[in-house]
């Protein structure tokens, strides 16, 4: 990664948790909320077992449902694998805490998904389709502790998928210590608000009280100077 910050999803990341640890740069964790508290619970400490790895925390806080992607096949029904793969399960670190081992020969086979599917399961977890700010108020005394204490250095939790002003005043209210504008890229609802639409509304919102990320449709340099002047303190 040659130093490059970089946000590591530890829930379908392909690439296992203990070789992005060795690699230099600024990680983020980040994490979806799933029905199975115990497998966010046993991911979470997995990954910060690593020592200082991972700085922050980014949360998915609007995905209580499957994504609406049914224009798209995903890169890796597309790509070509070396046999050798097909075996090894597709998300490395599930497996690692016990909970999903589905193989890519597996997550590649119509039929066994739609069986899958059928049977009420969800290879790699649930999406909650009853989330709530309280999974981001319990996220945080999980990492930090009750009384924010629990560890020697705070890990910041970074609220992800915020696209108004009410849902930026609530990301406060509960105590996130920073958030991201975005839309997912469109992928998780294509009639969802632009992100950069979103942004000088939640800007507004948040009043320069915590640090504003936001991502989603960002190809060029001037894509990112534009969202620094509507507000933006960084960009993803």
């Amino acid at each position: 990664m040659a130093g490059v910050g970089y946000c590591y999803n530890f829930s379908y990341s392909s690439v296992i948790y203990t070789d992005v640890v060795k690699e230099p740069g600024v990680k983020w964790l980040h994490m979806y909320m799933f029905e199975e508290r115990d497998m966010v619970q046993a991911m979470i400490e997995t990954a910060l077992s690593c020592e200082d790895c991972f700085s922050a925390i980014i949360l998915t806080c609007d995905h209580p449902h499957r994504r609406v992607q049914g224009r798209t096949l995903p890169y890796f029904m597309r790509a070509k694998y070396p046999y050798s793969d097909l075996d090894q399960p597709f998300f490395p670190n599930q497996a690692a805490t016990g909970s999903d081992k589905t193989t890519l020969k597996q997550l590649l086979d119509p039929v066994y998904m739609e069986q899958i599917i059928r049977d009420g399961g969800n290879p790699g977890g649930s999406n909650s389709y009853t989330l709530s700010w309280e999974d981001v108020r319990w996220i945080q005394t999980l990492v930090n502790g009750k009384d924010g204490k629990k560890r020697k250095k705070k890990i910041p939790i970074v609220a992800k998928g915020i696209l108004s002003a009410d849902d930026a005043r609530k990301a406060m209210e509960v105590g996130v210590d920073a958030i991201v504008v975005s839309n997912h890229g469109g992928r998780q609802c294509d009639f969802a608000v632009p992100a950069i639409e979103a942004l000088p509304v939640v800007a507004a919102a948040v009043q320069g009280k915590i640090p504003i990320f936001v991502d989603s449709g960002v190809r060029s340099s001037a894509d990112i100077v534009r969202a620094l002047c509507l507000g933006a303190s960084g960009v993803m």
